[in-house]
């Protein structure tokens, strides 16, 4: 029994100071929580609005920069606009231009078809013509030529005649062709010489012969000439007609260089 009382005596003492010690332990956290700050939370607190405002700071810059950009941006894409627009217009100038330009060709073509002094056609002859001035059977080969062949041809046999020269140089001709080693193998008929051009009619005897006769004649002085055109061609007859005809420098040109 006094072990008893003893024992809850204690237990009452123990229990009386858990008391105490909560009542002290509850009287200095209020004294700790109505404290005034210290001088190192007004710091941090300092930092932190400071933080804050730079924070701020940046994010108004940003939204002016982004702002700025995106103006730009539009900007550009109009500027890109008007060009495309420009470039649309350009090529579709450009289209109708070779359109005119083609049309242009067409009717100068059509036109230098129908009479164009650009595109005069070559100098020809028929054989009706030419038998004027020349056996018909020699007409038919000058009939087959056109260009400068017949318009060389025309102006010897309307040209006037140079006496001395032309006799000169038609007998210097025919003593050509008779003295050749050729001359069994072509028959000359005539020779037709008027102030700078000479024309040969002849018969081809043998094969080759006219080749040979002419290749002789060209590599004398006779064969100095501006121009020469020489034919073959097979008669009704069977016979090998020769036909040449040549222009040769001036006469006066000659006569001084000889002197």
């Amino acid at each position: 029994m006094k072990h008893t009382g003893l024992f809850i005596v204690v237990l009452l003492l123990a229990i009386g100071s858990l008391f105490v010690g909560l009542q002290m332990g509850k009287s200095q956290l209020n004294q700790v929580q109505t404290k005034p700050p210290t001088a190192h939370n007004s710091d941090e607190d300092a930092e932190q609005n400071n933080s804050a405002s730079v924070a701020k700071v940046i994010d108004s810059s940003s939204i002016d920069l982004v702002t700025e950009l995106k103006q730009e941006i539009e900007h550009l894409k109009q500027q890109l606009d008007e060009k495309n627009t420009l470039i649309d217009s350009m090529n579709a100038s450009l289209g109708l231009l070779e359109q005119q330009v083609e049309l242009a060709y067409n009717e100068i073509d059509e036109a230098g078809q129908a009479t164009s002094p650009f595109h005069q056609e070559p100098d020809a002859i028929t054989a009706e013509q030419a038998s004027v001035w020349v056996p018909a059977a020699y007409a038919d080969i000058v009939s087959s030529q056109q260009g400068e062949m017949v318009s060389l041809f025309k102006r010897h046999h309307q040209a006037e005649i140079d006496p001395n020269w032309a006799s000169e140089r038609e007998q210097a001709l025919l003593d050509s062709f008779a003295l050749s080693e050729y001359a069994d193998m072509v028959n000359i008929s005539a020779v037709n010489c008027k102030t700078t051009t000479c024309e040969i009619r002849g018969i081809e005897l043998k094969p080759n012969g006219w080749m040979l006769a002419s290749q002789q004649l060209q590599g004398s002085e006779l064969g100095n000439n501006v121009s020469s055109w020489s034919y073959l061609a097979s008669a009704n007859d069977g016979e090998t007609l020769i036909y040449m005809l040549s222009e040769a420098k001036e006469a006066g040109s000659e006569g001084e260089q000889s002197q």
